[in-house]
């Protein structure tokens, strides 16, 4: 059989191990052979069983007294009552009436060395170390056989005292002598279980694991159904760090007979013993296992939801179902229902992924400043790199836990009562989707139109939630109001759909993922052998793939109730207003606070700002271009503008809720354009204050006019 010595870190392990399980049997009053034997603590192993000189078969025990005690009885029959009264407290674990017992039987019967090495026992088993050596001494050389031999070798490795004193070991020459005896036992017998026994525990007390291997192999031989065979074979295979074979052999022993007292011992022996990969590795691996194969699930789960999300939004619906309008029905709501459920087991996987990506940095972080430590040079520089990148991780582990999200205005709020056009345009549009107008309007400098809704639990599950519409200044220009009237239907779609409603927990992980982002950036712990990084970076994907699915769901439902109550050539003049303007206010605002900044000049109206250079509008008409036949990406919120003009356009043709004044620009629903335009450039203002810690000046016009009376505006065309 092929064998592995063991490396010197194995060694130390192993000699760790092999220590601790001999102070432990030798804490027995039955000797350092007495837990490793299977007999009770209290009582030593049975003088052993030896197979008779010639023959060639092992004797059982029960054999071996039956024919010594037939010797006793033809030398003295008188004796034999003595010694049976003899073998019953030694059972009993009365070692001092056996020792007694045993030295009167040798004092009848000189010639019987039986009794003579069972006294040496019980005097070792007493703590009468000389005495016991003594007596073993004289029973080989009244006869050496491999049983004297052995019982000498377990007398001169049993500690002094009924007491016994961790650390203690034989002297140099005893363990010389112990090892003569063994190899001289077996050089007589060598098919007696008991020389090998004595092997195995001169072994362990020398650590000499190539005696060991040696003697487990002869216990394999002559005695492979025993106890004491698979407990050595158990600290064999510790010391070989092979802990699956020591834990089986363990297992083994327990179901031969093995007390339960010892066998728990030398199984927390052996655990203790373990390194920690090999203790908690098991473990850490099915826990790992487990985990990914909930990742892959939720994968697998966002692209087959993706693939029936696309088949059901490209079938165009019958007469009937689109007389519905957007409501989430039949097909598109069971996909909802089962996005919804999705999207809440994603959410719960991310909580209960984080104390296991804790436990995982703390163990690498951990491992690798023991390990620097441990090999000897303490390498400084990158202890402190491993202790602030884990620290780092854990506290934005943590942090990301509690982080709450602030119920702060979306934008600048108006007056609807100031802009009654405005007010009366969403009260039209909301009774023609067939539900109430939103709450309050938001402005904001860009080109974002959105709703949401707003409220503490309290009004949530009172059912009185504020309805609120978001509406970029910078998308009004060019717009008429026919395209914006579908634009809001869509808004409103949503709103009529509960797209708005609840979401707490995507919401709440969203803003969990974001904090520990930036945390992560912000201690430098964003790194790829960051194991937090790594999950945040893969969780987020999957994340994205489940919520953004759901999300582009709600976008197509939205855009059939646009289609639905304006049509679907309005809705579309409307959404292809709304990207294209987004694509020109970003690249003209670019190019604007690119100079402001770079010049610290006055900005009081980013609207009609005419920067010294211009973006080119090839350019401009490229990323318009680019941005309405873009690709569909897992990844958006939104399916793509070219998708979503096929799926409109192939819907049946409806009657259209427009009105004369559609053909009007949005501009024309606020009294006051140029003061909406300087109030939305001083809140730009305030961002690059912000963001950048530069402040624009105003500018000779001012940033904004208090409420109050104002000069007309002067005219737009």
């Amino acid at each position: 059989m092929t064998t592995t010595r063991p490396t010197s870190n194995r060694l130390a392990r192993a000699a760790a191990f092999v220590a601790a399980v001999t102070l432990m049997r030798g804490a027995s009053a039955g000797g350092p052979a007495a837990a490793a034997a299977g007999a009770p603590s209290a009582t030593p192993p049975a003088a052993p069983a030896a197979p008779a000189r010639g023959t060639k078969k092992a004797e059982t025990p029960e054999e071996f007294d039956a024919r010594i005690v037939s010797e006793l009885r033809a030398a003295d029959p008188g004796a034999v009552p003595l010694f049976e009264e003899a073998n019953a407290a030694r059972k009993a674990g009365d070692h001092a009436k056996a020792a007694e017992r045993y030295a009167r039987v040798y004092g009848l019967v000189p010639s019987f060395v039986h009794a003579l090495r069972r006294q040496c026992w019980e005097e070792s088993a007493l703590g009468h170390r000389e005495e016991a050596i003594a007596h073993c001494r004289a029973a080989v050389e009244q006869d050496a056989s491999a049983e004297n031999e052995g019982t000498l070798c377990f007398a001169l490795l049993s500690p002094p005292g009924a007491i016994r004193v961790p650390g203690w070991k034989p002297t140099a020459a005893e363990m010389d002598m112990a090892a003569h005896a063994v190899d001289a036992g077996i050089a007589t017998d060598a098919r007696g279980s008991f020389i090998w026994t004595a092997a195995c525990e001169y072994a362990l007390a020398g650590q000499d694991f190539e005696r060991l291997r040696a003697c487990v192999d002869g216990l394999r031989r002559v005695a492979p159904e025993e106890v004491g065979t698979h407990v050595y074979a158990s600290i064999l295979a510790a010391t070989e760090e092979r802990w699956a074979d020591a834990e089986k052999e363990l297992d083994r022993a327990h179901d031969l007979g093995l007390d339960e007292e010892t066998y728990r011992s030398l199984r927390g022996q052996e655990r203790s013993a373990r390194p920690l990969l090999d203790r908690f590795g098991p473990a850490a691996a099915l826990v790992g296992g487990i985990w990914l194969a909930g990742l892959l699930l939720l994968l697998g789960a966002a692209w087959i939801l993706s693939r029936i999300t696309l088949r059901a939004v490209s079938r165009i619906p019958a007469e009937a179902e689109l007389a519905q309008g957007g409501e989430a029905k039949g097909v598109a709501g069971s996909i909802r229902s089962v996005y919804r459920v999705v999207l809440w087991l994603c959410c719960a996987y991310y909580y209960v992924s984080l104390p296991l990506v804790f436990l995982g940095v703390l163990a690498l972080g951990g491992g690798l400043l023991y390990g620097s430590i441990a090999i000897g040079h303490v390498p400084v520089k990158l202890i402190i790199i491993v202790a602030v990148v884990t620290l780092g991780t854990l506290w934005a582990i943590v942090r990301s836990l509690f982080v709450r999200g602030r119920d702060v205005d979306p934008g600048l709020k108006i007056e609807l009562h100031e802009h009654p056009k405005l007010a009366r345009l969403l009260e039209e549009v909301a009774l023609a989707v067939g539900t109430r107008p939103v709450d309050s309007v938001y402005l904001t400098p860009g080109t974002t139109v959105a709703v949401m809704e707003r409220g503490r639990m309290i009004r949530q599950l009172a059912g009185a939630r504020e309805r609120c519409l978001i509406l970029g200044a910078g998308v009004l220009e060019g717009m008429r109001l026919g395209p914006l009237k579908a634009v809001l239907a869509h808004e409103y779609g949503h709103l009529t759909n509960r797209d708005t409603a609840g979401g707490g927990f995507a919401l709440a992980v969203r803003r969990s993922l974001h904090t520990m982002a930036q945390s992560l950036a912000s201690s430098g712990a964003a790194a790829w052998y960051n194991p937090a990084w790594l999950f945040l970076n893969g969780f987020y994907r999957v994340f994205l793939r489940i919520s953004q699915g759901a999300s582009r769901l709600q976008e197509v439902l939205a855009d059939r109730w646009a289609a639905k109550v304006y049509g679907a050539a309005a809705f579309e003049e409307g959404l292809r207003h709304v990207v294209a303007k987004s694509v020109r206010f970003n690249a003209n605002v670019g190019a604007v606070l690119d100079e402001v900044m770079k010049k610290k000049t006055a900005l009081w109206n980013v609207y009609e700002y005419k920067p010294e250079k211009p973006p080119e509008e090839s350019e401009v008409a490229e990323a318009v271009r680019k941005a309405l036949e873009r690709p569909a990406s897992p990844y958006d919120s939104h399916p793509s503008p070219a998708d979503r003009f096929r799926w409109i356009g192939a819907l049946p043709s409806r009657g259209s809720a427009s009105t004369f004044d559609d053909a009007r620009e949005a501009w024309s629903l606020f009294a006051d354009r140029d003061f909406i335009e300087r109030r939305m450039t001083a809140e730009l203002r305030k961002l690059i204050l912000m963001q950048n810690g530069i402040e624009v000046p105003p500018g000779q016009a001012g940033g904004w006019t208090p409420p109050g009376p104002r000069p007309d505006p002067p005219h737009r065309a």
